[in-house]
């Protein structure tokens, strides 16, 4: 439910370019942890990016690929780069690498992750919660009374 929510916000916000973001995103639940597995990006995309250092460059293919793909899904080349697209790439990549990427801004309104967790904490876990009835509550009953009786 956490996985699908987070996409639809994604979407909505209009932050999908590749789709790795929400290609990426796995659940893991172990008996103590919740945890949801993303791709790299997903911190710069809630909290922006610090000026200071070029984003990843790829000496294989000679360009900044994420910065390339998102060019081509985004459809942004200007007409005056169109027989030089690694030319401007590398000019993104240096804007970002000199001024970084604030977050919010008009592209990115922000809270894409923390927005979407904190309303699944309050409202959507309770209720799977309830949804679990009376047999997981007395199962984690017995479980607890079982560890304490491990401990005393």
């Amino acid at each position: 439910m956490l996985r699908v929510k987070l996409i639809a916000k994604y979407d909505e916000l209009g932050l999908r370019a590749s789709g790795l973001y929400a290609d990426s995103l796995e659940p893991e639940v172990t008996p103590t942890k919740m945890i949801m597995w993303g791709a790299d990006h997903s911190y710069y995309m809630e909290n922006g990016r610090a000026s200071g250092k070029f984003p990843p460059y790829n000496p294989d293919t000679g360009t900044f690929d994420e910065i390339s793909e998102w060019v081509d899904k985004k459809g942004i080349l200007p007409a005056d780069f169109a027989e030089n697209k690694k030319g401007f790439v590398f000019l993104v990549a240096r804007k970002i690498a000199t001024e970084g990427i604030t977050v919010p801004n008009e592209h990115n309104k922000g809270k894409v992750i923390t927005e979407v967790v904190d309303d699944f904490l309050a409202n959507d876990l309770a209720k799977m919660l309830d949804e679990l009835g009376e047999v997981f509550m007395s199962r984690i009953q017995v479980d607890v009374l079982e560890i304490f009786r491990e401990v005393a």
